[in-house]
């Protein structure tokens, strides 16, 4: 076998105690004679592809993916479908992993980009068992090492010396853009159906992203819909997202605990009122911070692309059911929301909460993902009402 494709010796250390032999690819030579060891928050995603678009994702940083999908590679590194410049996800753990990326857009293997990108990949594990396992018991930290390296007694000495927990955990600083940018991107939103061109507008609204690690698709549509679009650092003062964002400010999804990100929930306060204001996953719960609730952790989160929403209106179930994609470890505290923020969406499987609006501050969010093409066009409207809402307030202007 080549050795590139020769699986090495590991174990694998969960904090609540498991503790398994595996195998798998990635850097464990010591460094300054101590183990080397690779590790996060350990989560499940049921989604039955786009592991490209999964581990270019900024909001599974400091965190290890764990498929539930039984066979993944076949489509390979295409370098086309990322969603941002490089792997974010510590690692992956997979069922059976195909060495042949079966796919005329490949460019390479998936292991051969991960290895490239000095993250790790673990095979031939019971996933079923241990997404059952991280139902049960919860996401939670864990370590992969070099078996025989150290004891499991060592490793979880490690573990809590190196894995931070995702509870009360900044991260948007670390993923975030270091200056504004105006974007362009010369690639097509590929699957955008034909009869969703570009809108034509009297004038191209200015629209503020607000990077708390943004996928690559959510200023394309803007931009794909007729918005002149500029992306702004998560720290970002108030005066810098009114200027930049004249027209509209857009806040997107992102790692970590939102309660943590108090600097920049300031900030959307002195917001709130003066701009459109729209928010996604990381944003959704920023905006509710801003207003005046809270958040909690879920005991496993959601992390998938076949997620059902119900919609609400005036507080009562509509009827209508949206498939959503979805990637996030904390939720919206319905019942600290204040007076005049309504509930738009609740999860069809648990009851959390799912959107919310605040009609008198032009302002609303949702917790999912409508630019991942989930349904696959079931909440690709969001963007098409955020960008009428300011086309709206442009004609009244003029």
């Amino acid at each position: 076998m080549n050795d590139f494709l020769r699986p090495q010796a590991l174990r694998l250390v969960l904090e609540k105690g498991l503790f398994l032999d595996v195998e798998g690819w990635g850097d464990f030579s010591k460094i300054n004679g101590r183990p080397r060891v690779h590790g996060g928050e350990f989560v499940f995603c049921t989604s039955m592809t786009g592991i490209e678009e999964s581990l270019t994702d900024p909001s599974y940083y400091k965190q290890v993916l764990v498929t539930t999908v039984a066979h993944v590679g076949n489509t390979g590194f295409t370098n086309e479908d990322v969603e941002s410049h490089q792997i974010w996800a510590e690692g992956l753990v997979v069922r059976h992993l195909s060495h042949q990326a079966s796919n005329w857009r490949a460019q390479e293997t998936l292991l051969s980009w991960i290895i490239r990108e000095k993250k790790f990949l673990i095979h031939k594990i019971d996933t079923r068992m241990l997404t059952v396992y991280l139902r049960t018991e919860g996401s939670q930290r864990g370590i992969v090492f070099e078996r025989g390296s150290m004891t499991d007694a060592e490793a979880l000495i490690r573990l809590n010396e190196e894995i931070p927990s995702m509870q009360n955990l900044e991260l948007l600083s670390k993923v975030t853009s270091k200056r504004t940018e105006i974007f362009e991107d010369k690639n097509i939103y590929w699957p955008q159906h034909e009869d969703r061109q570009q809108k034509q507008l009297k004038s191209s609204p200015r629209v503020a992203v607000l990077d708390f690690g943004v996928k690559t698709n959510t200023p394309r549509i803007l931009a794909r819909l007729g918005c002149e679009v500029r992306v702004l650092p998560a720290h970002s003062t108030a005066e810098e997202m009114l200027d930049v964002g004249k027209d509209g400010i857009f806040l997107s999804n992102g790692p970590g605990d939102p309660e943590a990100a108090k600097k920049v929930v300031e900030e959307l306060k002195k917001v709130l009122g003066k701009r459109p204001l729209f928010g996604i996953c990381m944003g959704h719960q920023l905006i509710a911070h801003a207003l005046g609730a809270k958040t909690y952790k879920l005991k496993f989160g959601h992390r998938g692309i076949h997620h059902p929403v119900m919609r609400f209106e005036n507080g009562k179930p509509s009827g209508k059911t949206l498939i959503t994609s979805q990637n996030h470890g904390f939720a919206v505290d319905e019942k600290t929301l204040p007076a005049g923020v309504e509930v738009t969406f609740r999860h069809a499987n648990d009851g959390t909460n799912e959107g919310i609006c605040a009609k008198a501050l032009k302002c609303s969010s949702v917790q999912f993902h409508p630019e991942a093409a989930p349904g696959p066009f079931d909440a690709l409207f969001f963007f098409e009402e955020f960008v009428d809402l300011i086309s709206e307030g442009l004609h009244r202007e003029s």
